[in-house]
């Protein structure tokens, strides 16, 4: 880890929930506000043939609340998660 990388105050692992459970675990999540930084492993879905249903539904919602975030370095998961700024 470099001096300038940032930890995250939580790392939440959304695998295996359906989007109605990770949408009312958001909800809450953002209501609670319990850190800065969090760190959000959605998956890739790489056995569906639509694609990341999660994934894409995580990164709307976050885009429809105005949240910062970005993907995450390939060591904190990379394509598979996301890191969070509230």
């Amino acid at each position: 880890m470099n001096k300038y990388e940032r930890v995250p105050d939580e790392i939440i692992d959304l695998h295996g929930y359906t989007r109605h459970e990770a949408e009312e675990f958001l909800r809450v999540l953002f209501r609670e506000r319990r850190g800065q930084h969090i760190r959000l492993i959605t998956g890739k879905a790489l056995f569906r043939d639509k694609g990341p249903v999660l994934k894409n539904f995580v990164t709307d919602f976050l885009t429809a609340r105005k949240t910062k975030f970005a993907q995450a370095k390939l060591a904190n998961g990379g394509e598979g998660a996301l890191e969070v700024y509230l």
